[in-house]
Formats: C-alpha cells, structure tokens, sequence
C-alpha cells in the first residue's frame, strides 16, 4: 500500500499521532491527511495535465511533503527539487513547477505559487475521512542525484519501487517511534526514508540547523538519527562544542551517502550514540548491505553485510563473476531496483553498477576498494584513488584526503591528491611524508593542502570540483 494511503489510515485509528514534528511545529497524522485533501483540492483546479511530471520546492519539510503525496495522491508523477536544479528541470522533461521560494522559478515552464490558503481552514472529523476515496496510483518520484560527478542524474523511481522500498525497511521497528531526518525531502535518501517512517505510523523530526536538530533531539527525545556521515560529524562536532545540549534519547544513528574514517565514527559515537549503523544504498537501487559499525570496523573498507533483499555480485570486466576475496566490479539488484526498471515486473535479469569497485568476504561482508572512475593509469602504473587516500589519512595531522588523476601536457594521467588537516603543515614536507610509503611512491605529482573537500549534499567528494579547484590552486600558483 502506496505510504499516501497508510497516513489517512494513521489519521483514522490515531488521529492525535504526531506525524512530522519541526522546532516550531508539530503536524499529527489527521493534520497531514487534512493537508492532503486540501491541497488535492486545489492541485485539480489547476488544469495540469496529469501525464507531464511537476517539480515541487517548498521550503517547509511538513509542507513539502504535503505537497508531494497531494500530487501523487492526484496522479502526477512528482521531482522533489531544489534551487541547484532548476535549470536542470525542463531539459529532463519536468515544465512544471510549485514553489514558495522567492526567485525560484522555472524558465519556459508553468509556475505556481504555493501559499497558505491551499491549506484546510479547519481540520476535517478522521472517522469521516474519505481515505480510499483516490487511492495513489502508478505514479513515479524523481529524483536528481549527483553521486560524486557533481552533474545531476536523473533517476526515476516506479511506485512499486517504492512500496518495495518501504515493505523492506527496518524502521518499522516498533522501539523506533521518532526518527530525525537530516537530509532533505528533495533528497531520494531523505524522501524514501521519511516515507518509510509515515507508513509505519511513527514519527518523522526535520530542523533546519545542526543546533536546531541537537535541540529538537533534546526536547522530543527523539530515538533515531539518519544522516550522512558528513551530516552526523557535523552535529557531533556541535555537540562536543556544546556539552549542554542532551541527546541521551538516541539509541541509533544511521549513516548513508558516504565513506566515513575511524576518527569521524570514534567522534559520533562519543559524542551522539554508541550504536552506529552503516547502510550501503543508491538512488537507483536502494540498500544492498548494512550493519553495526562495531562488527565491521576492523575491515578495511567493509561497509556492510548483504541485505537478506540484496543479490551482490563482484564481477571482471567481461561480467565473469569473481570468487569471494578477489576485488572487482561490484553489481546488485533490489525488489526496489527491478521494480524501478521494469514497473511491469517483466525484467527479472538485470543489474546495477554503482560504480565501485570491491570484493566480498568469505561472511557476506561487503567491502569497498575504490571507485572504477578513480583508477588513476599514470604511464601503465594503475592506483586505486580510494587506496591513496587511505594512506593520506594514516599520516598523523591529515584529518581527510582525496585523490584524482590530472592529465599532464602530453594527456598522461598524474597523482594528485589535497588533503584537510588538523593543524597548520607544509605541504612540501607532507608530499615527501607520503612519498615514502611503498604503494604510492614518486606517483605523487601534487599535493594540496585545503581548508574543506567539495562535497554534494550527502557528503560525497566530487571529483570533478576537486580536479577543478586544484587546476585552479596550480594556475595561480604558476
């Protein structure tokens, strides 16, 4: 049952049940099934067609949210959007738009203005409610994902693929009861997690700050934190700044989007929760391996035991598979990943590449080796950038460290890599530092030293603005 459906069957049996709660702002389960209806209502009269998609940007997390089931509750297929891709939105077939932020509209494209008086003037009896009236139908999300190019893709997401998505997930636990989600809704990690959460009837907690989030966390007593890592090093980073601020309710954290080194884990534990959860996952195909930090931290690059949902495969270049312990191309397919390529169920033979490259232990342990992008060829000698940086970040003062090839004048690739550090050093002397360790050597060309890696939203270092920046850093240095 589409999670559309399962929040008017939340506002019927338990009206009063908080549904989204903000810092200044708790909606219950009717209050968000009203804001359905309501919206619905308004959605019909705008004369769209239902077979053209339409983006959304709202700045409210409940409203936002509101406005995408209202859609779907309506028949439009909706793309969850922020202002980095507007102008990627018509080129994707996306015209149409419903925003409330200033400036934010979409050029040769209808757009609306959302306001308050799409909202119901007062709330409706939940007994009375027509819940069934228009069930959800085969309507589909988008979702603009970057990964680590820093070019937005756009992946489609079936409705099965997200019932599938939401049947699987373990935050229908029931000792789970308020979840603090801190990517955001325009997100496919933030959206289908928040979906997860309404429709298992518990609850869904967004703020706008690191502060804001440790203070909500304090004042609900909110039990489970999903992030990733880059997001819950922050807030631990805040917290350690701020002794204060009680956050003894979490139980769990549950990290995705992104690797994460043992420093960063040590600091989120210490300061947010012991028990830390890691979840390998994608867009495209959802999780395909998680687990407790504490039974995979010791194993270098481990992200994960494959998910009981989850088919891993680590396979050569021709698509031979690889026997456990042998590192290679990684590949999976989900109930979520099939449903998205083929809504009809009639494709039962294929599979997604993330990208990475990896192996599997001998326990069904899932463990990352590099990306297959980030083999860096200098002159036959092929490096793992994934493999530099892990060396980069056993050096006592770098905190953080990313690699990338550079052609040289001739096209030949060079090693360069810019790290973070947790205190002033010379560049010089920590190029030579590094030199010394036998699996990099004089491949080393450059080495930059940066105040912040350019991530994406979830914490992902983009390659391409890093090989940007660096060009840039050499040019002005020349």
């Amino acid at each position: 049952m589409h999670v559309v459906d399962m929040v008017f069957h939340w506002a019927r049996i338990d009206p009063h049940r908080p549904a989204i709660v903000l810092s200044d702002l708790v909606t219950t389960f009717a209050g968000l099934a009203d804001a359905i209806d309501s919206i619905s209502s308004r959605i019909d009269q705008l004369g769209l067609d239902p077979r053209e998609p339409v983006a959304t940007s709202i700045g409210n997390p409940a409203l936002a949210i509101a406005m995408i089931f209202a859609l779907q509750r309506s028949g439009f297929s909706v793309a969850p959007a922020h202002r980095g891709l507007i102008k990627h939105l018509q080129p994707n077939g996306v015209r149409n738009l419903i925003y409330d932020v200033e400036g934010f509209v979409a050029s040769g494209g209808r757009n609306i203005r959302f306001d308050n008086s799409w909202l119901p003037a007062h709330s409706t009896t939940a007994t009375s409610r027509p819940y069934r009236r228009r069930p959800v139908g085969d309507v589909t999300t988008i979702f603009f994902t970057s990964g680590t190019t820093g070019l937005p893709k756009k992946c489609v997401q079936s409705r099965r693929g997200l019932d599938e998505n939401v049947a699987l997930r373990f935050t229908a636990d029931a000792t789970r009861q308020s979840v603090l989600i801190v990517p955001t809704v325009s997100s496919s990690f933030g959206f289908n997690r928040t979906c997860e959460i309404l429709h298992s009837g518990k609850t869904v907690c967004c703020a706008p700050s690191p502060e804001a989030m440790l203070q909500l966390i304090a004042q609900f007593q909110i039990d489970t934190m999903v992030a990733s890592p880059q997001q819950a090093l922050a807030l631990a980073e805040l917290k350690e700044s701020k002794p204060d601020l009680s956050v003894s309710s979490l139980r769990t954290v549950i990290l995705g989007g992104a690797t994460i080194g043992r420093d960063g884990v040590r600091r989120i534990r210490a300061a947010l929760c012991s028990t830390v959860i890691n979840s390998y996952s994608s867009t495209e195909g959802g999780c395909a391996a998680l687990a407790p930090l504490d039974l995979i931290e010791g194993i270098s690059g481990a992200v994960g035991f494959v998910a009981p949902w989850a088919e891993v495969e680590i396979v050569d270049d021709a698509g031979n598979q690889l026997a456990n312990g042998r590192d290679g191309i990684i590949r999976y397919r989900t109930p979520r990943f099939l449903a998205n390529v083929s809504p009809n169920g009639t494709v039962a033979d294929q599979w997604f590449y993330p990208g990475d490259l990896g192996h599997l232990t001998d326990n069904g342990i899932l463990c990352l080796t590099g990306r297959t992008s980030d083999v860096i060829n200098i002159g036959g000698v092929k490096l793992s950038a994934r493999r530099v940086e892990e060396i980069l970040e056993t050096l006592e003062k770098v905190q953080e460290a990313a690699a990338c090839g550079v052609p040289d004048a001739a096209g030949v690739e060079q090693l360069w890599a810019a790290v973070v550090t947790k205190e002033p050093v010379d560049s010089g002397a920590l190029k030579v530092q590094a030199q010394a360790h036998p699996d990099i050597g004089e491949n080393l060309s450059e080495l930059f030293v940066l105040p912040e890696l350019p991530r994406g939203d979830l914490g992902k270092v983009q390659k391409p603005r890093l090989k940007e920046l660096l060009l840039g850093l050499r040019k002005g240095q020349a």
